[in-house]
């Protein structure tokens, strides 16, 4: 009898384990914070295509001109990073991109659309971290979600790396710490890359 009790005292004990566990699996993947690049259709294009000519793509500065997306990434590589001043992540990871900029000098450039609403958030959130005095990073505002939804965002922030040929690179969902010895390495390997000779 004793050992009935023993035995089904177990069963219970493994089955509990057995359910934590498979609730983990599910709970560790809704939290995963990088996407598989097969994931969206959209990441399928820019692996093959510039990320210029994905359509309906245009950016836009605070003042609401169009930006030259030529001119601000030729020869460079690209960091399209998507955030609001009320994301609270996005906030923790704008110090290290930051010194990522200055620590490579002008190879790296950042688009960096906000979700805000309004522009005077935007304006409040860059002078606080002094982002406008930063020659790389461009705020740009995506007043009405066109470019977010071209790049089906749906997580602030989320990011995608592009290399010298605007091609896909990386998509990362979530705050990064862009500044750390594994993220220097990545990047140096990136620059380093020459682009084959362009005819005019």
């Amino acid at each position: 009898m004793e050992k009935t009790r023993t035995f089904k005292a177990a069963l219970i004990t493994g089955g509990l384990f057995f359910i934590l566990f498979i609730a983990w699996l599910k709970l560790d993947k809704a939290y995963t914070t990088e996407s598989a690049p097969t994931s969206f259709e959209v990441v399928g294009f820019l692996e093959k295509n510039d990320f210029k000519a994905l359509p309906g793509l245009v950016l836009k500065d605070l003042k609401q001109t169009e930006v030259n997306l030529e001119a601000l990434t030729r020869d460079k590589i690209v960091i399209l990073n998507f955030w609001a001043s009320w994301c609270e992540p996005c906030a923790e990871e704008f110090p290290s991109m930051v010194k990522l900029l200055n620590h490579f000098k002008g190879k790296i450039v950042i688009l960096a659309p906000s979700h805000d609403s309004a522009l005077e958030d935007i304006e409040t959130f860059a002078q606080a971290f002094s982002l406008d005095t930063v020659p790389e990073l461009h705020l740009l505002w995506d007043k009405d979600h066109a470019v977010g939804k071209a790049f089906q965002v749906n997580k602030l922030p989320e990011s995608y790396i592009f290399g010298k040929d605007g091609k896909l690179l990386r998509k990362v969902v979530g705050t990064r710490d862009w500044f750390n010895e594994d993220a220097k390495l990545f990047f140096e390997s990136l620059v380093s890359v020459k682009e084959p000779h362009k005819n005019p």
